[in-house]
């Protein structure tokens, strides 16, 4: 791995901010699905919440021009975010490190774990030729509760050097 793999899997910084210093471009949000969902027991379990509560499931692209340098679903429980969050959260394609700035949340993220797996069919998904793909957990905490939790996907070929 080079640094910027590293950097990517253990960061508690905002990704969205290394991409853009990456690829010295704006980073554009494309929600590519976003629906309420109640939490099944796994769902439950990673944010610390009762089975069949209303959580809101949320997967984007992280987008320079046409090209994808980051896929994030985040799961976050909806009994825990105030209404104007909450609206952000669901109607925007706005980042949610952007979100959290807009808001003055004052939020730490906990990593859980990253690693580096080979899958071909998200290699497609993002349009690259090399399988490898880094992956990371991790939780947002706000006033000491899971706000979200967030499995992000970044293809190894879009951060080889130049």
């Amino acid at each position: 791995m080079n640094p910027i793999h590293r950097i990517l899997l253990t960061t508690d910084g905002s990704i969205t901010a290394i991409i853009e210093a990456y690829t010295q471009k704006s980073v554009e949000v494309e929600t590519v699905e976003q629906k309420v969902v109640l939490a099944n027991a796994e769902i439950a379990r990673a944010l610390k919440i009762s089975e069949g509560e209303e959580v809101n499931y949320r997967v984007v692209y992280l987008k320079v021009g046409s090209e994808i340098y980051a896929k994030a679903i985040s799961y976050t429980p909806l009994k825990r975010l105030e209404d104007s969050f909450k609206e952000d959260l669901m109607r925007a394609d706005i980042p949610i490190g952007k979100i959290l700035k807009k808001h003055n949340i004052e939020a730490r993220r906990e990593i859980n774990w990253g690693k580096v797996v080979s899958n071909i069919e998200m290699a497609n998904e993002f349009g690259v030729n090399k399988p490898l793909i880094l992956v990371r957990n991790y939780n947002i905490i706000h006033k000491g509760e899971i706000l979200m939790n967030i499995t992000e996907f970044f293809p190894m070929e879009r951060f080889e050097p130049f």
